[in-house]
C-alpha cells in the first residue's frame, strides 16, 4: 500500500520515475488545504483491445511537426459505458514518458472541475510558484508551464462546450484530451481530432469477458459461451466487464448467464455490487439513469425554452424503446401530426387517432407540423448519446442495450401505457389515400411489429387494446408487405368486430370482408377468399351499383381468385369487364387501368394466350414506367410479369435480363428476406433451368425454398411451388431419387389442399411423371400421364400448349412400354397440333410462378 505516493508510474510491476504523474485510486487522495488532488486512477487490469484507437491517439499527441509546438485537442466521444475513460487511462499509462505532468479532472459538472483545479494548487510544484488556491491560478499557472502536459477532462457529459472552454488553461503549449457523450465537444477540437468510440470487436469483446470472469480462455467452450453473451450485450465494454464480475462472484456459470439475463436483466445491468471496471462505480443501467436524472433537472428550469426541450427529450425516450431500436423516422411523427379524422371509420368504434398525444405534434398557422420542440428534444438525447444519428437525414437509432433500458426503468403500467402510445403514434403516420413513400412503409411495418413484440412480453399475450383505425391500417400494411398470418389475425378481428357492432351491411364490414379475403389469398386459401369475395361483389353491386370504383374493384379481385383457383374463363370474362370499365370511367392512363390489363394479361398467360399477354404486359411496363418511375415496386413487379410471359414464349435471354434486375431491385428495396424478393430468386432460377444452367439454378432455389419454409410454413402453396422447382432442377442435374423424393410430397400436399383437380397439382403430376421417365418406371409414368392429358383436355382443352405437352410426353411413354401404335396416333396429333399453334419441345416442365 503506498499512501499519498506520487512522482512515479507503476505499469507491469516496474515502477518508473516521473514528475507528477499521479497514479492512484480516489479513495487514496490526500488533501493539503481545501482541495482534494485530482489522481489519476489506474487503467483495469483486464483493459483489452482498441488497439487502433490507442495508436491513433499516440500518434497524435506524439506529433511534434506543428510550429511553434501548438496545442494538440483531441476527444473521445460516444455513449455511456463504451470505455472511453479506460481509453485515455491505457494512453495516459503507455505514454507517460511523454508527458511531465498529467492532470486528470473529473468535467461531470462545474462543482467537480473546480474542485480538481483547486486540488492541483496543492501539488507541490504549484504550490512553489506561489499559487492562492483558486481554480483561476491552477489555470495560469498549467498555462504557464513550459514543460509538456496533457489535461484530461473526463466525463465532460453535460457541460455545453462554451462551458467547458472557460476552464481549458491558457496558453498555446501541452495537450487537451476530453471524454463526452456530446459530440457538439468537437467544436472545441475540431472534427479531425475527434473519434466517436464504438463497440468492441468481438474477439476483444470475448477476451475481455473471459479475464473478467477469471476462466481460461484456451478452453473453447469457454471461447463459445463467451461469443454468445457478448453478441447480446452487443459488445458494450462496461456490459461485457460487468457480467464477468458476476460470472466471477460464483452466482453463476459462464453456460447459466444469458439464461439468468433473459429473466433478469435490469437487475443484472443496474446491479451496484457489479460494476466491473467503471472508475465511477456505476452499473450499466447506472451510466443512463444519470443522464435520465439530468434531464429531468433541466426540465425543472426556469427557462422555458431550457425546461421545454428536456420536457420533449423525455417524451421521446417515452416512445422510442417501443419502437424498434433502428431507423426511427422524423417522418413518423410528421405523418402523424397531420393525421386526421377519417371519416370512413365508424364513431361507434374505438379509434387510435382519438388518443394520440399531441405535445410533440403542434402545428403551426398554415396548417403545418412545427417541428421545433421536437426537434430540440431530439438534440438533448443526442448530446448525452441516448441516441444517434442514423445513414441519412432525420433517422435516428438507440444502442439496444439503451433501448432496453428505456423500457426498463419504467413500472409495468407505465411500460404498457407507453407502448400503446407508440403504438397509437405510428399507427396516425400510416395512409393509404395520400402516396406515402413505400420504402417509409417498409420501415414502418418493423417498427410495428416491433411494438406488437413489446406489448406481448408485457402481458404474455397481444396486450394491444382493439383500436379499429389502428387494426384496419395496421392489417393492410402486413398483407402489403408479406406479414400474412400477422395480416389474417388483424383482418378476422376487424371483420368479427365490425360485424358485432356496425353489422353485414355496413360499409365498413365489407370493406374488412374484401380485405381478409386478400389475406386469405396470400395464404392459399382460395376458396374462403372466392366465398369471402362473392359476397363482397353482391353487396357492392347491390349497395353502390356496378359503375362504382369499390365495385368494379371488388370484380378485380374476384378475377384474380379465380386465377388462383384455375377458373381461368370465369377470370377473364371478369377482367375484360374491368379493363372496359375502367379505361371508360378513369381513361388509359389511370394506375388502376394499367392494373386492369396487367391482370387480364397474367389471365391471357394462363389460358396459353402468350402473344396477347405479351402485348399487354409491354404496354403496362412502360405505362407504369412513365407514370411511376423505374425504382416503383408496381413497375418491378410488371416487368417480372414480363420476363414469366417471355419464359412461356421461349425468350429465355431476354427473361433473364428482366428478372435479374428485378432481384437486384428487390434486394434494394424490400431486403433479402421480403416474400417478393424471395419471389423474385425463384423465378430467376426458373430461367436459370430454361437455360440449361442448372448449378445456378439449385443454388438459388434452396435459398427459396429454406426461406419459404421459415416464412411461410411447409403447407403454404409457396413453399410447395418451391419444393417443386428444386426437383425439376435436380431432375436436369441428374439427381433423380431425390427429385422422386421431392415431387412425391408435392403431389401430396396438393392433392390434400387444392384438389386433384387443381391446375398445380395437375402440374405436379405432370412432373413426378416425367421423373419416373428418367428413373425407367414407365408404368407408373403412363398412369400419371392420362390422368394429366385427361384432366387437361377437360379444363384447358385439346388445343392448349398444356394439353399437347401432356399429349407428347404419353407417346413417349408408350414407346418405352413398347406400345408403338398408340405411340404413333398420339405423335401424329401432337406434331400436327405444334405446326399449327407453337412449337415446344422441352423435356421438363417447370412450375408458373404466381406473381
Amino acid at each position: 500500500m503506498l499512501a499519498g505516493a506520487h512522482h512515479f508510474v507503476a505499469s507491469n510491476n516496474i515502477f518508473n520515475g516521473a514528475k507528477t504523474i499521479n497514479i492512484h485510486n480516489n479513495y487514496g487522495n490526500r488533501t493539503t488545504s481545501d482541495g482534494v488532488i485530482p489522481l489519476t486512477p489506474n487503467p483495469s487490469i483486464r483493459f483489452t483491445g482498441r488497439t487502433d484507437v490507442i495508436v491513433g491517439l499516440k500518434r497524435h499527441f506524439r506529433n511534434t511537426n506543428d510550429l511553434a509546438q501548438r496545442r494538440k485537442f483531441f476527444l473521445l466521444y460516444g455513449m455511456g459505458g463504451i470505455g472511453k475513460t479506460q481509453i485515455c487511462l491505457k494512453l495516459v499509462e503507455e505514454m507517460f514518458d511523454c508527458f511531465s505532468f498529467v492532470f486528470w479532472i473529473d468535467a461531470s459538472s462545474i462543482g467537480t472541475i473546480t474542485q480538481g483545479l483547486k486540488g492541483i494548487c496543492n501539488l507541490p510544484a504549484a504550490q512553489s510558484s506561489g499559487l492562492d488556491g483558486s481554480p483561476e491560478s491552477a489555470l495560469h499557472w498549467i498555462g504557464s508551464l513550459e514543460e509538456n502536459y496533457i489535461m484530461v477532462f473526463d466525463n465532460a457529459d453535460i457541460l455545453s462546450p462554451a462551458e467547458l472552454e472557460a476552464y481549458l488553461p491558457p496558453g498555446r503549449g501541452g495537450n487537451i484530451l476530453i471524454t463526452s457523450r456530446n459530440s457538439t465537444m468537437r467544436n472545441l477540437t475540431s472534427p479531425e481530432n475527434s473519434l466517436e468510440v464504438s463497440e468492441m470487436e468481438e474477439n476483444d469483446a470475448i477476451e475481455l469477458l473471459l479475464k473478467a470472469s477469471y476462466l481460461d480462455p484456451s478452453l473453447m467452450e469457454f471461447q463459445a459461451e463467451a461469443s454468445k453473451i457478448v453478441k447480446e450485450l452487443f459488445w458494450l465494454p462496461l456490459a461485457i466487464d460487468q457480467a464477468g464480475a458476476y460470472i466471477a462472484s460464483g452466482a453463476t456459470t459462464i453456460g447459466d448467464y444469458l439464461a439468468k439475463y433473459s429473466e433478469h436483466r435490469k437487475t443484472l445491468l443496474s446491479h451496484c455490487e457489479f460494476t466491473g471496471a467503471s472508475k465511477y462505480n456505476r452499473s450499466v443501467y447506472g451510466t443512463w439513469e444519470l443522464s435520465y436524472k439530468e434531464i429531468q433537472k433541466r426540465a425543472k428550469s426556469n427557462d422555458p425554452h431550457r425546461a421545454n426541450a428536456a420536457n420533449s427529450a423525455m417524451l421521446l425516450l417515452n416512445l422510442f424503446p417501443f419502437f424498434h431500436h433502428e431507423g426511427i423516422t422524423e417522418e413518423i411523427f410528421y405523418y402523424s401530426a397531420l393525421q386526421e379524422d377519417d371519416e370512413s371509420y365508424s364513431p361507434a368504434l374505438p379509434m387510435a387517432s382519438s388518443i394520440l398525444d399531441r405535445r410533440l405534434l403542434p402545428l403551426n398557422k398554415t396548417g403545418s407540423w412545427d417541428n421545433f420542440i421536437f426537434r430540440e428534444g431530439l438534440r438533448i438525447l443526442l448530446s448525452f448519446s441516448l441516441i444517434k444519428k442514423g445513414p441519412s437525414d432525420c433517422v435516428y437509432a438507440m444502442h439496444p442495450l439503451v433501448h432496453s433500458w428505456g423500457r426498463d426503468r419504467k413500472l409495468l403500467t407505465e411500460r404498457k401505457q407507453c407502448c400503446l402510445m407508440a403504438y397509437v403514434t405510428l399507427a396516425c403516420s400510416l395512409r393509404w389515400n395520400e402516396g406515402q413513400p413505400y420504402g417509409f412503409h417498409r420501415a414502418l411495418v418493423i417498427h410495428m411489429r416491433a411494438n406488437v413484440e413489446h406489448s406481448t412480453s408485457e402481458s404474455n399475450e397481444n396486450g394491444l387494446s382493439y383500436l379499429d383505425d389502428a387494426y384496419d391500417k395496421f392489417g393492410m400494411l402486413l398483407e402489403e408487405q408479406g406479414y400474412f398470418k400477422e395480416a389474417e389475425t388483424l383482418n378476422s378481428k376487424v371483420l368479427d368486430t365490425r360485424n358485432r357492432i356496425l353489422g353485414v351491411e355496413h360499409p365498413g364490414t365489407i370493406r374488412a370482408m374484401g380485405n381478409l379475403a386478400a389475406t386469405d389469398r396470400s395464404l392459399g386459401k382460395y376458396t374462403e377468399a372466392e366465398r369471402l369475395e362473392i359476397q363482397v361483389l353482391d353487396a357492392w353491386n347491390r349497395i353502390l351499383g356496378m359503375e362504382h370504383p369499390d365495385t368494379i374493384y371488388a370484380m378485380s379481385n374476384l378475377a384474380v381468385t379465380y386465377q388462383y383457383l384455375g377458373k381461368f374463363t370465369k377470370a377473364e370474362k371478369l377482367e375484360i369487364q374491368v379493363l372496359d370499365a375502367r379505361n371508360r370511367i378513369f381513361g388509359v392512363e389511370h394506375p388502376d387501368t394499367i392494373r386492369a390489363m396487367g391482370n387480364l394479361a397474367t389471365t391471357y398467360r394462363n389460358l396459353g394466350k402468350y402473344t396477347e399477354a405479351e402485348k399487354l404486359e409491354v404496354q403496362v411496363l412502360d405505362g407504369r414506367n412513365r407514370i411511376l418511375g423505374v425504382e416503383h415496386p408496381d413497375t418491378i413487379y410488371t416487368m417480372s410479369n414480363l420476363a414469366v410471359t417471355y419464359q412461356y414464349l421461349g425468350k429465355f435471354t431476354k427473361a433473364e435480363k428482366l428478372e435479374i434486375q428485378v432481384l437486384d431491385a428487390r434486394n434494394r428495396i424490400f431486403g433479402v428476406e421480403h416474400p417478393d424478393t424471395i419471389r423474385a430468386m425463384g423465378n430467376l432460377a426458373t430461367t436459370y433451368q430454361h437455360l440449361r444452367k442448372y448449378t445456378e439454378a439449385e443454388k438459388l432455389e434452396v435459398q427459396v425454398l429454406d426461406a419459404r419454409n421459415k416464412i411461410f410454413g411447409v403447407e403454404h402453396p409457396d413453399t410447395i411451388r418451391a419444393m417443386g422447382n428444386l426437383a425439376s432442377t435436380y431432375r436436369n442435374l441428374g439427381k433423380y431419387k431425390e427429385a422422386e423424393k421431392l415431387e412425391i410430397q408435392v403431389l401430396d400436399a396438393r392433392s390434400g389442399i387444392l384438389g386433384v383437380e387443381h391446375p398445380d397439382t395437375i402440374y405436379a403430376m405432370s412432373n413426378l411423371a416425367v421423373t419416373y421417365q428418367y428413373l425407367g418406371k414407365y408404368t407408373k409414368a403412363e398412369k400419371l400421364w392420362i390422368q394429366v392429358l385427361d384432366a387437361r383436355n377437360r379444363l384447358l382443352g385439346v388445343e392448349h400448349p398444356d394439353t399437347i405437352y401432356a399429349m407428347s410426353n404419353l407417346a413417349a411413354t408408350y414407346q418405352n412400354l413398347g406400345k408403338y401404335t398408340e405411340a404413333e396416333k398420339l405423335d401424329i396429333q401432337v406434331l400436327d397440333a405444334r405446326n399449327r399453334i407453337l412449337g415446344w419441345n422441352t423435356q421438363t416442365q417447370l412450375e408458373p410462378w404466381q406473381i
